[in-house]
C-alpha cells in the first residue's frame, strides 16, 4: 500500500514496486484526478499486477483501517504529506493535521493490523527545522520511533533533499519562466539544496524497506548542495540562451520558513554505514516513548480545536528543542495573542453570529 501514491513520489514508489510482481499494489490518495491518472498508467504499463485505487485522507482513521483491514497489506509506503513550506507557515494548523495526525493515523491502523514494514518519506528539512513544515515531519519521525517500541512493525523513515522535476519543484518553475522570456525568480544568491531525480528518491524508499530493521532514519548519499542561481543559469544555457542577457535573474529574498541552506542529520545523531553504498543511516538519541508521544498528541489536539498559533510553536519547540520558528509565523503568533486579549474588552465582539475572533490562525477582522 502506497499513502500520496498519486503524487510524484507515491506515484514513482508504484512504478518501481511493479516489476518485483507483487501480488497487488493499494494506491490511497485524497486527489482524485491524479489517482485516476496513475491508475490508468498503471493499468496499461504493468497489466499483470492488481493496482486498487483508494480515495480517502489520511485524517480519516475509519477510512484508513477500512482499507487495511480490506487488503491486508505487508509493506505500507507513507508518501502522503503537505510540503511546500511557505504555504504551510500560512496554514500550520493544515500542516499539523496531515503531517502528524495523519502520520499517526496511517502508522497505528498499520501496526495494529498486521503491516510488516512502514516506511515513511521524510525530508532534510526535518533537520534543525526553521519551518512548521520540517517542524511537522520531524515530530512524525519521532512518532513511528515512538511507536517501535510498542510493536512489532518495522517503521523506518526515509530523508529527503529537493526531487527534481516534482510537482512544485524549482525545475519546472523554472522551465515556465524561461519559456515565458522571464524573469527567473531566486530567492537569494547563496541559496543552496541538495538534489536527487525522482527515481532516485523512490529507490532510496523501497531499499530503506530492505535495509531496515526498525527505527531508522535513512539518507541518501546526495553529493555536494548545489546553488539555486547555478542551477538557473544551466537550465538558461540548456534552453540555449544566456543569462542576463537573454533571460533576467531576479533575487527576491527568503519566503516565510525558508533556511539559505539545508543539512541532512542533526548533531546528536551517528553516521551509520549500511549495506548500501549509497545510503547512510543515523540514530537519533533522543528517547521519545510512546506514552510521551500519547501526552504530545492530546495537548495537540486541544490546541488546533481552539486555533493557537502561539501554543503550537510552544509545543512543537519543546517535543523538538532545535525548531526554530521562522520569523513572520512568531510575529502572527505574539499579534494574535495581543490580538485576542484586546479584543475581549471589547463589548459583542464576535459579532451576532458568535464568530471566533481567529480563523485558521488568523484574526477574523483581518480576513473580511
Amino acid at each position: 500500500m502506497v499513502t500520496g501514491a498519486a503524487g510524484s513520489i507515491g506515484s514513482e514508489i508504484c512504478r518501481q514496486i511493479a516489476p518485483f510482481r507483487p501480488l497487488a499494489i493499494v494506491g490511497f490518495d485524497e486527489a482524485e484526478t491524479p489517482l485516476f491518472h496513475i491508475n490508468n498508467e498503471m493499468a496499461k504499463g504493468f497489466p499483470y499486477i492488481a493496482f486498487y485505487p483508494e480515495i480517502g485522507s489520511i485524517a480519516s482513521r475509519g477510512t484508513l483501517k477500512r482499507v487495511i483491514q480490506h487488503y491486508r497489506p505487508s509493506i505500507l509506503y507513507h508518501a502522503a504529506a503537505y510540503k511546500h513550506v511557505p504555504l504551510m507557515e500560512r496554514h500550520v494548523f493544515a500542516a499539523v493535521e496531515t503531517n502528524i495526525f495523519g502520520t499517526w493515523n496511517v502508522a497505528r491502523e498499520a501496526a495494529e493490523n498486521g503491516v510488516d514494514d512502514f516506511v515513511m518519506v521524510s525530508t532534510d528539512k526535518a533537520v534543525r527545522p526553521t519551518s512548521m513544515m520540517g517542524a511537522t515531519k520531524r515530530a512524525a519521525e519521532l512518532l513511528i520511533r515512538a511507536l517501535q517500541t510498542e510493536y512489532s512493525t518495522r517503521f523506518a523513515a526515509v530523508r529527503f533533499g529537493n526531487v527534481l522535476g516534482s510537482n512544485g519543484s524549482v525545475v519546472p518553475i523554472f522551465k515556465k519562466q524561461i519559456a515565458s522570456g522571464g524573469p527567473v525568480t531566486v530567492t537569494h544568491p547563496q541559496m543552496t539544496r541538495y538534489f536527487m531525480t525522482i527515481p532516485e528518491a523512490a529507490q532510496l524508499v523501497l531499499q530503506a524497506f530492505s535495509i531496515g530493521k526498525g527505527g531508522e532514519v535513512f539518507v541518501l548519499e546526495m553529493g555536494q548542495p548545489v546553488k539555486i542561481v547555478d542551477l538557473a543559469k544551466d537550465l538558461i544555457l540548456l534552453s540555449g540562451l544566456q543569462p542576463e542577457r537573454d533571460i533576467e535573474i531576479q533575487f527576491t529574498g527568503l519566503r516565510p520558513g525558508e533556511k539559505m541552506f539545508e543539512e541532512l542529520n542533526l548533531q546528536d545523531e551517528d553516521l551509520i554505514p549500511t549495506s548500501h553504498a549509497k545510503i547512510r543511516s543515523y540514530v537519533c538519541h533522543q528517547n521519545v516513548d510512546a506514552m510521551q508521544i500519547k501526552s504530545f498528541l492530546l495537548r495537540l489536539k486541544s490546541i488546533v480545536e481552539g486555533q493557537e498559533v502561539a501554543n503550537l510553536v510552544l509545543l512543537l519547540k519543546e517535543l523538538i528543542p532545535d525548531y526554530n520558528p521562522g520569523a513572520e509565523l512568531l510575529k502572527t503568533a505574539l499579534s494574535i495573542k495581543r490580538y485576542d486579549a484586546d479584543l475581549e474588552k471589547i463589548p459583542g465582539h464576535r459579532g451576532e453570529n458568535g464568530a471566533p475572533a481567529a480563523v485558521n490562525g488568523m484574526p477574523a477582522a483581518l480576513l473580511n
